[in-house]
């Protein structure tokens, strides 16, 4: 029952923190560090709840997808996404490389440090939550459809450099996304379909490893708790995108950097007591 308890509060986690700019790799890092349980050292579980949360983008956009396929208007979004994507793809195999991946996805000091730069640049983009926000978009700002492909990879540099744990993906996507002149709205569209070929490809990656008999092979109750975390992951995922969809029209973004720095106040304060 514990092993299944902490399932769903990671996937709880994942599926608010993945759509709401706070960061859900953060927040798995930590609360996978305090309770002894480690989504990234278990790749599977890590990729099972993030293909809840692409689920939830998949159900959340499905007639906006489908409007790519029929519409030739919108088929230009696929070539943007392609480009959009080449950053993280760089970025996250020299971490590979490297190695430098085991130091940032090990360390919740690496999320809280994250977790000050996510909430610092929602202040500076959508300013303070107290203070009335501008209405509406600014005058010159796009519709998705029409942004250039210089937008795209400025965009994708972007979800490249969140992949640093504590960095929030849709934050800092939606955050450049708007700075580069898209319409809210459409920052954050073009920031959800990013997220489908990152996740869709990690996932796929991972079932074909466990399928081919290169990951060890998996109990019945752990399919169990995998098919559980799927399900809460996107059924909390949907509810917040749909939520951060309506905040982000009202420019109310700001409001999680104050929950951001409190979070990382929280985990420097435990990080310190542990060293006693």
């Amino acid at each position: 029952m514990q092993l299944f308890f902490l399932v769903v509060v990671m996937a709880i986690a994942q599926g608010i923190a993945e759509f709401l700019p706070i960061s859900s790799s953060g927040h798995l890092l930590v609360l996978g560090n305090w309770f002894g349980f480690d989504a990234e050292s278990n790749m599977f579980l890590n990729v099972i709840l993030h293909a809840g949360t692409l689920a939830a983008i998949l159900v959340f956009y499905f007639k906006r997808l489908l409007s790519i396929i029929v519409e030739p208007a919108r088929r230009r979004l696929i070539a943007l996404v392609i480009v959009g994507s080449i950053p993280a793809g760089i970025i996250g195999v020299g971490l590979k490389a490297s190695g430098l991946d085991e130091v940032i996805f090990s360390s919740p000091w690496v999320a809280a440090a994250g977790f000050v730069v996510t909430a610092t640049m929602l202040l500076l983009v959508f300013g303070k939550p107290w203070q009335k926000a501008a209405a509406g978009d600014s005058p010159d700002a796009v519709a998705v459809e029409n942004m250039s492909f210089k937008q795209a990879l400025l965009v994708g540099i972007a979800q490249g450099l969140a992949i640093t744990p504590g960095i929030s993906r849709s934050g800092s996507t939606i955050s450049v996304g708007v700075l580069s002149k898209l319409r809210k709205a459409d920052a954050a569209e073009f920031s959800f379909l990013l997220a489908i070929p990152a996740i869709g490809g990690a996932a796929l990656l991972e079932f074909l490893a466990v399928f081919k008999g290169e990951s060890m092979a998996y109990s019945g109750t752990m399919w169990a708790v995998f098919a559980l975390g799927f399900a809460v992951s996107a059924v909390v995922g949907y509810a917040a995108l749909a939520g951060l969809i309506a905040m982000l029209r009202r420019g109310k973004l700001g409001w999680f950097a104050i929950y951001l720095y409190v979070a990382a106040a929280i985990v420097a304060g435990v990080e310190i007591y542990k060293t006693f």
